[in-house]
């Protein structure tokens, strides 16, 4: 976390010094009202200048707690802003590997819920601890000089002693909250798929996903509640703790006025000064727990943005050959054994094949999704190579924006549009029409949403496009007409496919791939 304190140290800086302001206006304010009471007999003229200058330490209370307001909501903004900036980068920069170490659902939680949650208990609690110490020690300056040295020394001994007890529970807190905040990532994850369920489910099977999601909920809200009823009782520990110093002080002031030691005045002041103390003192114990108890949530937070992908391969944007040999990769139970293939620039290749015979496996191998059990792939007699400006990937299910047409196609600009005319073309004109017209892409049927993923790919202009199963969702009109045109596309064309057996005259080679797996 010390990467984002320093990003918002002027606000840090600003708010510990109008802390210092509010605490010294409060100090001054608790005083005056004792002090009155010494001296109000001395005439009009000192009581004038005892209401003015309660006025004007008030006054300024008000303009320095505004103030504070202020740099909270910016460093709180900045903050939030920077750390959900930096993990998203981290998340999307990662490779296959790393990245599915976590589910979508709790990547979502951990942006949405679990950052939110560790800047509201962890920057503002942080902060209100050093403004408890400073209250603690402005207060206790006060009562040494203003008022009583035996007093003054009791409060601050109380006070230091309830300053430990919130760690009685504080690990145990952390270890519960850790606990909950992982469920509510499974919990959301299970519910984005409920709602993406929705268009499948009759009556029946409605009714079943609503009792499997009162189980999930009943489940997340138990660890909640788990946590809650820790954390209620480190509430009233905490809280008892400061509220004995109360105790502590009313019984010093008794024995100090009983001996004639104080002033009924310094009396006064010593019980508004005892009970303020309790403030500071109960705020510093419960944020020390709030801080320790988001550990858990810093320490995977920072495993996630810190963590670098090892892979160190050679970057190349253009290959002449694609060399797959003797490759084998074990996904569960079942050994996936591939033919040797090679692939020639441009050229165009279909591959077809049994239904988890391998075919998507081979890409995501080509993608370095996965890494190989046994055998190499070859790139220009190259085997480790990264090849992110190589190879353009379109996956089974197209992935579409919450955007536009252009933003779908181009990647929101990052490729270029320069032949996005010319890929049109490869399409009947009326279906990119109905394409381009669409408010939101999200809205197209599955053939429109395969067109937008096709167009995104040629945009890329990379040398090697990766199609799994491009035309699954399409009509024999769209699939000819874009094959048609597969020989205009300047790149090495690798295509899955099982419903364009009556187009094989448009490709260079079919690798058929067929029993090449067993259960071990």
């Amino acid at each position: 976390m010390k990467k984002y304190l320093l990003e918002i140290k002027g606000y840090i800086i600003g708010s510990l010094a109008c802390y210092f302001l509010e605490t010294a206006a409060t100090a001054v304010t608790l005083f005056l009202p004792g002090y009155l009471v010494d001296h109000y007999l001395e005439g009009v003229g000192t009581i004038w200048y005892l209401v003015i200058c309660y006025i004007l330490a008030f006054s300024m209370y008000l303009i320095v707690c505004y103030l504070i307001n202020r740099f909270s909501d910016y460093r709180r903004i900045k903050f939030e802003k920077s750390i959900k900036n930096d993990f998203f980068n981290s998340v999307i920069d990662k490779n296959f590997e790393d990245y599915y170490k976590f589910d979508v659902g709790e990547y979502l939680s951990m942006q949405a819920n679990d950052i939110t949650e560790m800047c509201q208990n962890y920057l503002s609690p942080l902060l209100s601890i050093y403004r408890s110490i400073m209250m603690i020690v402005v207060f206790g300056i006060s009562l040494i000089v203003c008022v009583d040295f035996s007093i003054a020394i009791a409060i601050i001994l109380g006070s230091v002693l309830a300053s430990f007890v919130p760690q009685l529970t504080a690990s145990k807190l952390a270890e519960r909250n850790s606990t909950y905040l992982k469920e509510v990532g499974k919990y959301t994850s299970k519910i984005k798929t409920y709602f993406e369920s929705h268009d499948i489910l009759d009556k029946k099977s409605a009714n079943s996903i609503k009792k499997v999601h009162q189980k999930d909920l009943e489940s997340v809200l138990s660890r909640n509640m788990h946590f809650r009823k820790l954390n209620s009782f480190a509430m009233v520990l905490n809280g008892g703790s400061v509220e004995f110093i109360a105790v502590i002080s009313f019984i010093m002031v008794a024995m100090l006025l009983y001996s004639k030691s104080i002033t009924i005045g310094m009396a006064t002041a010593a019980f508004i000064y005892s009970t303020k103390f309790i403030d500071p003192i109960y705020e510093l114990n419960v944020n020390i727990g709030r801080v320790k108890s988001t550990k858990n949530i810093q320490e995977k937070l920072q495993d996630i943005i810190c963590s670098k992908s090892s892979d160190s391969f050679k970057s190349i944007d253009r290959v002449e050959k694609i060399e797959t040999n003797h490759i084998t990769k074990t996904l569960g139970k079942t050994e996936i054994n591939l033919p040797d293939m090679e692939f020639i620039y441009p050229n165009k290749y279909l591959i077809t094949g049994d239904n988890g015979a391998g075919k998507s496996v081979l890409f995501r191998m080509l993608m370095h999704f996965y890494k190989l059990d046994n055998g190499e792939i070859k790139y220009d007699e190259l085997s480790q190579v990264d090849v992110s400006l190589l190879n353009a990937y379109s996956p089974q299910y197209p992935v579409i924006f919450e955007t536009d047409y252009y933003n779908n196609v181009t990647l929101y600009g990052t490729y270029d549009d320069k032949n996005l005319s010319l890929y049109e073309t490869f399409f009947p004109d009326d279906l990119i029409e109905q394409v381009k017209t669409s408010t939101m892409s999200k809205n197209l049927s599955g053939g429109e949403k395969q067109v937008i993923a096709l167009l995104r790919s040629l945009c890329s202009e990379k040398p090697v496009l990766l199609l799994d199963e491009p035309f699954s969702a399409m009509n024999e009109v769209t699939i000819e007409k874009f094959l048609s045109n597969l020989d205009k596309i300047k790149a090495m064309v690798i295509i899955i496919a099982h419903n364009v057996n009556n187009y094989s005259n448009y490709f260079k080679h079919i690798y058929n791939i067929y029993g090449t797996k067993h259960k071990k």
